[in-house]
């Protein structure tokens, strides 16, 4: 019983909401007109209860290859209660909108009372035939009359051509899109008489670099879709298809035909606010005027690298570095050579300068060591027993067997850091790239796009690339070292500077690391991954400071241990650098900088002997006191001086930094270590100078290459065309067209000439007291 009442209550709504509906079809009138024609502004009125619609005709048939594009306006009293909806019916789709359009925000709401939307060709393609012409219905519920504007007519600009510029003016209510197509002479038309209207081109290229530009700020989203229907032509849709990017200045993709065989439309929207360009959030709330949401593009499909230029950049940078790294073994063998005459004269050692010093036997006696293996793991106990002035002998009190294994471990601790830290790298940076190519979204990877060839899985091929100088140059300098390791007089260790070949060994390797994850950072570089790129800068830098002063102090230099676990700690602070870049933690790492600095004044102009305690303070106090103003006059004054102006130079950077300070900690850290570096080469030259010791027309020349190199590299690396600490937007703004071979941007010139750089620099440390080979310890002093 209870079952049959349900059912007779609910047939009964069901037969009543039927009537009402159609009482609301025998009230309403449907108006039909075929005379309207294409490229004419029609006025039309629709109602509740008047429903309009409309075919086109057009006067010539000579245009119907080209889509339509629909323009619809309404007056700006529409009540969004009672919106308007267009519909466009066409051969093999429908395709609807409503007016007014209303586009949400986060903290606004933009309305637009027109739009123009252009209907998809499905025939577009290699065989295209005649577009349709569309049958629109205009239908709303309002009960006040609202008048409409319409206006047809045909893209004659939709099919773009190779190297011919297109302009176009958009709103967010009304985007467009343009096709592509790779095949040759690929507008088959049905009518002969249509293809004067068509273009035709005699080559088509197999892929092509699309270069968009726009004086506007306005920020907007480019889309790069499939040649099918429907053309994605809103933000939220356009996600799900192809590849996409945002832009505001500058834009570009490069295509090849692999990606779109049958061609692809390139989509363009105006987005509804510039948060996703500028990283700023929009503060305006309410309903906001749409008219200063006009954007205007111009942009170009240009042929794009063909393998030839891909075979001449590869082959023109491999004989680059090919004869850099060649200088390395040609003055190696120079080298070995003169170290081979001097043994075979049998010369009688003595000192590199021009003074004239006591022999070996007139000298300090020669301290005897004893090689048992419960000393190779003991540190020297140098305490006060240093002589003055000092000297290398005073400071190389450790065996020799003692000296090379604390030597080897800085290779072996390299080793181990390069392959635990470079495989991780490796499988992050590969599945960055999946991503771009399952998602399409190219804001993710900061590349220079402009300059980016694509070479089958690699998305920026010569970014990647150009680090080979790197691998190149690193190997050649590890098998200089192994080469000169049999012309050194080993059996004499109280001649020349100690040598630590496995600190050199590891020098060569982190340059070869460099390289590495390099390439591995220009996979997908990003603000997520930089720390890959530099972190082995970092470590060049420091062990180039670590030789120059294991040179003169062998016994009171850092552990490989030490080095590295300092390594890691600057890898951790700019990893924490980027994450939080605010103004507390630039003050925070200032305060440190600077205090590092303090530290290893005291600890380079004192050797090492001087103990950090709570009581230092005191006594320097005591020591002020008793001595007065003869207290600050250093007793090593060169290395004072020297010093002294490597303070200011921090002082400086670390004034630029904090003034200055940005997300990017990475390239100031980086900054201040190789700039550090070359303060301290320039330092140990000056004083060798000062010392009259002699340095070789080998040294000088490697010298002169490194510092011009590192000018060249430093001018390239500042001319930057991506910036990865501002958003993707932005840093397509300093993207900028490839400027050697077609093939190469800065950056990758910056890789060639930093490279060579680093080589030139490994090999004036390399010789740089090779004249002092012949000398005895005692007469080296140090500094």
């Amino acid at each position: 019983m209870l079952g049959a009442i349900i059912f007779t209550v609910v047939i009964s709504k069901y037969v009543s909401a039927s009537d009402q509906l159609w009482r609301n079809l025998a009230n309403k009138d449907f108006i039909y007109n075929n005379t309207y024609k294409y490229d004419n502004i029609i006025d039309v009125i629709v109602n509740s209860t008047k429903t309009q619609i409309l075919d086109f005709t057009e006067e010539s048939e000579l245009l119907s290859g080209f889509p339509t594009r629909v323009h619809v306006s309404t007056n700006d009293t529409t009540n969004l209660e009672y919106p308007l909806f267009v519909t466009a019916v066409q051969q093999k789709g429908v395709s609807s909108w409503e007016l007014p359009l209303v586009i949400p925000t986060r903290t606004a709401v933009l309305q637009f009372n027109d739009m123009a939307r252009t209907l998809c060709p499905h025939d577009a393609g290699p065989n295209i035939t005649a577009q349709s012409r569309p049958t629109l219905t205009l239908a709303t519920s309002s009960p006040e009359n609202i008048l409409v504007k319409i206006k047809l007519k045909r893209v004659q600009n939709f099919y773009v051509e190779v190297d011919k510029e297109v302009t176009l003016n958009m709103t967010p209510s009304s985007p467009k899109y343009y096709y592509f197509s790779f095949d040759r002479d690929p507008w088959n038309l049905t009518e002969t008489k249509n293809s004067t209207y068509i273009p035709k081109f005699n080559y088509k290229p197999k892929s092509v670099l699309l270069m968009i530009d726009s004086d506007d700020d306005v920020c907007a989203f480019v889309s790069i879709q499939n040649n099918s229907c429907p053309v994605f032509d809103n933000e939220k849709d356009m996600l799900y298809q192809g590849y996409y990017f945002t832009m505001s200045h500058k834009g570009g993709i490069t295509i090849t035909q692999s990606m779109f065989p049958r061609g692809f439309y390139i989509v363009f929207i105006v987005k509804e606010s510039d948060e996703d360009c500028t990283g700023i959030s929009d503060s305006e709330s309410g309903v906001r005027n749409p008219g200063s949401r006009f954007k205007t593009f111009r942009f170009r499909a240009m042929e794009a690298v063909s393998y030839g230029d891909y075979i001449t950049g590869v082959l023109v940078v491999l004989a680059l570095m090919s004869c850099v790294a060649l200088l390395g073994p040609i003055g190696t063998a120079i080298y070995c050579k003169s170290r081979t005459q001097i043994v075979l004269n049998d010369e009688t050692p003595g000192p590199s300068s021009s003074r004239t010093e006591p022999s070996v036997s007139e000298s300090v006696p020669v301290l005897n060591h004893d090689s048992n293996d419960s000393d190779l793991e003991s540190e020297p106990d140098i305490g006060n027993s240093l002589p003055m002035p000092l000297n290398v002998a005073g400071l190389s009190r450790a065996c020799p067997v003692a000296q090379t294994r604390r030597s080897n471990r800085y290779f072996w601790s390299a080793l181990t850091v390069a392959v635990v830290y470079a495989l991780p790298v490796v499988q992050l940076l590969f599945t960055y790239q999946r991503l771009i190519f399952q998602t399409g979204d190219q804001d993710v990877c900061y590349y220079n796009f402009l300059c980016a060839h694509p070479l089958g899985v690699l998305a920026d091929f010569n970014h990647v690339y150009s680090n080979i100088g790197y691998v190149i140059l690193g190997l050649v300098f590890m098998a200089q070292i192994r080469c000169r390791r049999k012309f050194r007089n080993i059996d004499n260790q109280e001649l020349g500077i100690p040598q630590h070949r496995g600190l050199l060994y590891s020098m060569g390797l982190a340059l070869v690391m460099e390289g590495l994850l390099s390439a591995c950072y220009h996979l997908c570089p990003n603000k997520m991954n930089f720390q890959f790129d530099s972190s082995f800068m970092y470590v060049i830098a420091v062990l180039c400071m670590i030789k120059l002063y294991q040179s003169r102090h062998p016994d009171v230099n850092a552990s490989a241990h030490t080095t590295f676990m300092l390594l890691a700690l600057l890898m951790a602070i700019g990893c924490l650098g980027m994450m939080y870049p605010n103004k507390y933690f630039w003050t925070f790492f200032t305060i440190m900088h600077l205090g590092v600095c303090f530290i290893l004044t005291l600890q380079i102009y004192y050797v090492g002997r001087l103990k950090i305690e709570p009581s230092i303070v005191v006594k320097a106090w005591k020591g002020i006191k008793q001595h007065g103003r003869s207290a600050f006059i250093p007793v090593y004054r060169a290395r004072g001086v020297l010093l002294v102006i490597a303070n200011i130079a921090n002082w400086a950077l670390a004034g630029y930094g904090i003034y200055e300070h940005g997300k990017d900690l990475a390239r100031h850290l980086l900054a201040i270590l190789l700039g550090n570096t070359l303060l301290y080469t320039l330092g140990y030259v000056v004083l060798k100078l000062v010392h009259r010791e002699k340095i070789s027309i080998a040294t000088l020349l490697w010298l002169a290459l490194a510092h011009v190199s590192w000018v060249l590299a430093a001018l390239l690396f500042t001319d930057s065309k991506t910036h990865w600490s501002q958003t993707p937007a932005q840093s397509r703004n300093l993207n900028a067209v490839c400027s050697a071979l077609n093939m190469l941007d800065s950056h990758d010139l910056w890789h060639l000439a930093s490279a060579s750089a680093i080589f030139f620099s490994f090999n004036a440390l390399l010789i740089l007291d090779d004249p002092l080979a012949d000398t005895p310890r005692h007469l080296i002093p140090v500094f």
